[in-house]
């Protein structure tokens, strides 16, 4: 195992290698993961530093840490800042990124990254209220990646012998400047899982997803991000835990998982999991 700092695209970084995956992840605005692939393989997240503005804020890419905030999903809360230089932890397996807090909300955004013995890699987002007052949110983890591959999101409890499963499909329709279509021909249902193929226009799904599975079907393997359902969480979105986008024209899709919402008291730290893997089902 490798576990270096390093400067990637110009910026201070983290490198974690291992006998089945690289991970990068830049510290000097973020805390984001830039790169994640096979040890020898390329790329499979986005990444522009040039491409999206807001102001001074921008976009860059890869996974981020987001938030959301009770009865408003989308909000100035939701991405800054998350430009700022980060405090960096080397681990024995991993490394750990934080942010400084913001100045109004004094809520601090961190990245603990760590590499686990079947091959996989957790990834945790988190928030810690720095403040003297209530902070609410919640964990929002998007994953920017190329819009060039079908993305997908098994529906349903998984459970073949179960009695009762409900599936809840939530659909943006105007959003963040964005327009959707309800009948969306991109997207498809095959064999209870939701399937996003790229096809040059503005699409998002945001789910109940009881499996707490999202991923990118690539050639001959799979970029799967797992995360835990919590039935009793207060989820975005009136309960979606996950999401996935394709931005208009094709310009990159994400891949997103979302954590429960609720009060985080001074001193406290929201945490959020997820588990990263290559799999070799095609």
């Amino acid at each position: 195992m490798i576990i270096e700092r390093t400067v990637w695209d110009g910026l201070d970084a983290v490198l974690l290698q291992t006998e089945t995956v690289r991970l990068v992840a830049v510290t000097a605005v973020g805390p984001r993961i830039a790169w994640f692939s096979k040890p020898e393989g390329e790329n499979l997240l986005y990444w522009d530093r040039d491409a999206v503005r807001r102001g001074e804020w921008r976009l860059y890419g890869g996974h981020r840490v987001w938030l959301t905030r009770p009865l408003a999903d989308e909000s100035e809360d939701a991405y800054m800042p998350d430009n700022d230089p980060c405090a960096v932890t080397l681990l024995a397996d991993g490394m750990d990124a934080c942010a400084p807090a913001s100045p109004t909300r004094r809520v601090a955004r961190g990245l603990r990254v760590r590499a686990l013995p079947d091959g996989s890699v957790s990834v945790v987002t988190y928030a810690r209220n720095d403040g003297d007052m209530l902070f609410s949110c919640g964990l929002w983890a998007p994953t920017c990646v190329p819009a060039t591959r079908p993305i997908e999101i098994p529906l349903g409890c998984g459970d073949a012998t179960t009695t009762w499963d409900v599936v809840h499909l939530a659909i943006p329709r105007v959003f963040a400047g964005n327009v959707t279509r309800l009948d969306d021909e991109c997207v498809v249902i095959r064999d209870n899982t939701m399937i996003l193929i790229p096809a040059g226009r503005c699409v998002k799904r945001c789910v109940r997803g009881e499996q707490g599975i999202v991923r990118l079907r690539c050639e001959g393997f799979a970029f799967q991000k797992e995360t835990r359902f919590q039935p009793d969480a207060r989820y975005p979105l009136r309960g979606c835990n996950l999401a996935a986008f394709i931005g208009e024209g094709n310009w990159m899709a994400e891949l997103e998982t979302y954590g429960g919402e609720r009060a985080v008291k001074p001193g406290e730290t929201l945490a959020h999991e997820e588990i990263w893997r290559l799999t070799d089902d095609a």
